[in-house]
């Protein structure tokens, strides 16, 4: 796949990752350690990330190995797939470090809601990667980007 061509969309690609805050932060600065629930929710949504970060190296031009784009596709839809179940346990009052907002327990039908809509988002993007089209897979991707950005607005510290 050729990557030069779409170096205005990797820019845009570039400012809506930074706009979601998928780069920075998903660590466990300030020395509290997360409890059990928080570290497997943290962990499902690192892979998203990783996945994430990944292909967006490949549209920035910063990296090129074949079939890897559709590979890192995958596996944000992957994670996506399980993010929701992995938030279904109430930890509210829970010992320990957690980015989750107890907004998510007490809007349960909308987070449920957000959640589904983004493993179905990541899902389409998964299959727009495979084409190797640009034109497909950006707007796929964003999509699915946008997704994560609407979540942690509104439910993640």
């Amino acid at each position: 796949m050729k990557f030069r061509s779409v170096q205005k969309l990797a820019l845009g690609g570039a400012l809506l990752l930074a706009a979601t805050g998928a780069a920075a932060g998903h660590g466990d600065e300030g020395g509290e350690e997360r409890f059990a629930e928080s570290q497997y929710r943290h962990d499902v949504m690192e892979i998203a990330k990783d996945g994430l970060t990944n292909f967006l190296q490949h549209i920035q031009g910063k990296a090129d190995h074949a079939g890897h784009v559709a590979k890192f596709a995958q596996i944000m839809a992957l994670s996506a797939s399980m993010a929701k179940d992995s938030f279904a346990k109430d930890t509210r009052g829970m010992a320990g470090k957690t980015d989750a907002k107890d907004a998510i327990w007490e809007n349960w039908a909308d987070y449920a809601e957000r959640m589904d809509k983004y493993a179905a988002d990541t899902a389409a993007f998964a299959e727009a990667a495979k084409t190797e089209d640009m034109a497909q897979i950006m707007p796929a991707f964003k999509q699915a980007a946008g997704n994560c950005k609407s979540c942690h607005d509104k439910y993640r510290d």
